[in-house]
């Protein structure tokens, strides 16, 4: 009996992970397509999670509901970093682990026949739900150009950008804050361009967000979905004409189009999935100014990069 076990034991060590026991992972995507998305799909598709033990299941739902979902235990990581960090300072436990962008790759279209900022006085804007990202990036902009958010026009919380896009060719809204696909789409369609955000802006909105509770308790879990995911990242960031074809695929867009969208999403990356210090404190700074948050709040409550910065190092970054 104990030469079997033994012989059982020696056996295990030999068993690669892929036969293993495979770990699930559900993962809270927003809906739309966006780069964020690729670099996930990308991960899933040529097996990264799997060389990690993991099945992750992407899936989709809107920015509160999936960070409302997250809180309560029903996924495992979101890819939502704005809406995530404003419930950090709310005193949910969630942390964000990863940061995939350092500049929001989100665009402002105006109906054809407004052509200037100035132009939205006393008008519509569709931007996403009231508190998240897009909304606080939007109020911020529209500040600096000289118009009063609160005053100056009407903010519409519309979810998610397709339906914003509709609301805008409709004509139900004057402007529409929109993502790469349906920026496209406006530009085709013969709408103005007004703001690209990237140029005014430092903002993190993707990237990895996980429960506390799961980053303690589930270390070596997250080591392996971290691990998998910056694999992906590095790929999206280095490999070109690949990344663009899959670019054109997932957005159902001409190569070309295609081309366009991945040479301004690596405009806003960040360098290797994480951020330093310093930007760090001016986010909680943006963040608890939009929410009225008057308590300190240190960088260490809302960003914890050490199994990222453990996982650079394994891969020579």
């Amino acid at each position: 009996m104990r030469q079997a076990i033994l012989i059982l034991a020696a056996l295990s060590i030999l068993i690669p992970r892929s036969a293993a026991a495979v770990e699930r992972a559900h993962l809270h995507v927003s809906t739309g397509i966006s780069f964020t998305a690729i670099i996930y799909r990308y991960a899933i598709e040529k097996g990264l999670y799997a060389e990690e033990g993991i099945e992750v299941l992407p899936v989709q739902a809107g920015m509160l509901p999936g960070i409302q979902g997250l809180a309560a235990g029903n996924f495992d990581a979101s890819q939502i970093l704005g809406q995530g960090a404003a419930a950090i300072l709310r005193g949910v436990p969630l942390k964000i682990v990863l940061v995939f962008d350092t500049k929001p790759l989100n665009w402002l279209y105006a109906s054809k026949n407004i052509t200037t900022l100035a132009g939205l006085k006393g008008k519509q804007i569709a931007v996403s739900s009231f508190g998240a990202a897009l909304d606080q990036m939007t109020r911020d902009l529209l500040a600096k150009t000289g118009l009063d958010p609160q005053r100056d026009v009407i903010l519409r919380a519309l979810e998610p950008t397709p339906t914003r896009l509709a609301a805008l060719v409709g004509g139900a809204v004057d402007a529409a804050v929109l993502n790469q696909t349906d920026s496209l789409v406006a530009k085709r369609l013969g709408y103005n361009e007004l703001l690209f955000y990237g140029d005014d802006l430092e903002f993190v909105t993707a990237g990895a967000l996980v429960g506390e509770k799961t980053l303690a308790q589930r270390s070596d879990f997250m080591r392996r979905f971290l691990r998998g995911t910056l694999k992906a990242f590095f790929w999206f960031k280095s490999s070109g004409k690949e990344a663009v074809e899959r670019v054109a695929r997932a957005m159902k867009v001409s190569e070309s189009d295609a081309a366009e969208a991945y040479k301004a999403s690596l405009r806003v990356l960040s360098a290797d999935g994480t951020i330093p210090l310093a930007l760090q404190e001016r986010m909680i700074a943006q963040q608890r100014k939009m929410l009225k948050v008057e308590r300190s709040v240190p960088a260490e409550q809302v960003y914890d990069f050490t199994l990222a910065r453990g996982i650079l190092k394994e891969l020579g970054r």
